[in-house]
This record gives structure tokens, sequence and C-alpha cells, in this order.
């Protein structure tokens, strides 16, 4: 009976021992595994070599609503490049433009529509910002030979408005639904300088 109380005593302290040994050592996080990186996309556009910094607008017709100046609109410009771009002067090339391309009215030719400029802005430069606008003053007006209330003999209808900015080599368009008249009496597209703002270039064109 002794020898097994010994053996037993023995055991229990050699257990006792092991718990107090597990009790003493410094418990520690397993260290985190590492997050693999994952790199965010570059937003930033990246420059096209070789454009001018005018030939990255486009364009968008809307709608002048003075009664003095009728079938009057401006055509916005957005600027949809990554730095500023100056524009100054009158858009050339710009025409109305039907399904089966431009429409010659009686101021179409290769110099482009008529121009307006009673304001004298033509000469002023216009720093367009990305994502910021400038605007040319455009008009649909009939010549002289045509009274107000003559009937159009040959209607046709634009389905925009080409231009070439100042400064660009590429037209661009506005797209537009309106209808002109192409007889002899015909209507007639004039424009305005780039401007900073939509203002009339002129209130009689």
């Amino acid at each position: 009976m002794r020898r097994a109380a010994s053996t037993i005593a023995a055991a229990v302290a050699v257990a006792w021992a092991g718990v107090t040994l597990t009790a003493c050592m410094p418990w520690t996080e397993p260290a985190p595994s590492p997050t693999p990186s994952i790199a965010s996309p570059d937003l930033t556009p990246t420059p096209v070599a070789g454009v001018a910094c005018q030939d990255r607008f486009t364009a968008k017709v809307e709608w002048g609503t003075d009664p003095a100046t009728p079938k009057s609109a401006y055509l916005a410009l957005t600027n949809v490049g990554d730095a500023a771009c100056s524009l100054t002067g009158f858009p050339t090339e710009t025409a109305l433009l039907g399904a089966s391309g431009p429409i010659e009215t009686v101021g179409y030719g290769l110099d482009g529509a008529p121009t307006a400029d009673a304001e004298g802005r033509a000469g002023e430069v216009v720093t367009v910002e990305p994502g910021e606008r400038a605007y040319v003053w455009a008009r649909i007006s009939r010549t002289d030979a045509r009274a107000s209330d003559d009937p159009c003999r040959l209607p046709v209808a634009a389905t925009g408005v080409t231009l070439v900015l100042p400064g660009a080599s590429e037209p661009i368009v506005a797209a537009a639904d309106v209808e002109v008249c192409v007889d002899e009496d015909a209507d007639d597209l004039q424009v305005g300088p780039v401007d900073s703002e939509p203002r009339p270039a002129s209130g009689d064109g």
C-alpha cells in the first residue's frame, strides 16, 4: 500500500509540474499572414502624342431663348482632354449637316459659314479647363431676299452642325434636329467667335 501511494503521489507531482510550466509560458498570437497588395488602377488620362488640345473637344447644341434672335443656338464646347486649352477666334469649315453631308446654303463654301462679331470678342483668348465649356454663338438666318412669310419650297432636315475649332485639325459635330430652306432664298448659318459665356455675337446677323 505504501508503495502504491508513493507511485500515485509521484504521478500527481509530475502532472502538477506540467500544469505550472504551461501556465508560466508566455502566450503569443500567431504572426498574421501577409496581405497581398492590390495595385489601384491608374485613373490619370494618358495623353495622346501629337494631338493638339483643340482636337479634344465635344460639341452640343443648346438652343437660345431670346425672342429677338429666333433660330439662334449656342454650340457648347466641352474640353474632354486632360489639360487646359486656349481657343480664340472663329471656328472654320462650319456647316449644317443633312443625311447626305453638308447642306449647301447661300453662305456655305470653302470658308465656312458667315461670321458675326458685333461685340468684338473674336480677339479674346478663352482658356478652357478640363471638363469645362466654351461657347460659339450660331444662328439660322433668312436671307434678305426671303421675307418672313414666304413659304419654303425646298425644306431640308438638318441633323447637326459640323465645325473645326480654331487651332484644331479635325471637325467635330453637334447633333441637331432642325429644318432649313435651300431654295433660291435659302436660310443661312451664321456663327460667332469662341466665347467664355453663352452670349450672342451679334443680334441682327
